[in-house]
């Protein structure tokens, strides 16, 4: 399943990640049925976990050389905030719970993964952990 819906697909470039939405989701479009039925079954989650550890090292891998200087918490968190919005999980989320159309899910992937990835290079220091809460931490109905 993974090679007929672009899964098997090495990443590209931070400068290119905008364009894996637009590869992938057509993909998952295309092969709807299968994939949601797939989906529904504890065997889809129990081998999504299995790979989870070296399918995120090769991404972190690859991003690292692209992002030099990024802590491995920033890059860690912000990698996987950006590669969730190619997922099938988030691209049937976008279908079935928000009601996009397939153009309206890629178009919303392709901005998503764009501005996160802005976001990632202009200030990955926000990902790290606050040495004490911030003001929107703070609540004051306690």
């Amino acid at each position: 399943m993974k090679e007929r819906v672009g899964l098997d697909q090495p990443l590209p470039g931070v400068a290119k990640l905008p364009d894996v939405p637009g590869r992938r989701l057509p993909l998952y479009e295309q092969h709807a049925r299968l994939l949601c039925n797939l989906m529904n079954r504890p065997s889809w989650d129990r081998a999504r976990l299995d790979d989870r550890t070296q399918r995120h090292g090769v991404w972190l891998e690859r991003l690292r050389a692209d992002m030099p200087g990024t802590s491995d918490t920033a890059l860690r968190l912000g990698t996987r905030a950006i590669f969730a919005f190619w997922s099938p999980t988030l691209w049937r989320w976008m279908k079935e719970t928000c009601g996009f159309t397939p153009e309206e899910s890629e178009r919303v992937a392709r901005w998503a993964v764009r501005a996160l990835a802005d976001a990632l290079k202009r200030d990955p220091a926000a990902l790290e952990a606050p040495s004490s809460p911030t003001p929107s931490d703070a609540r004051t109905d306690r």
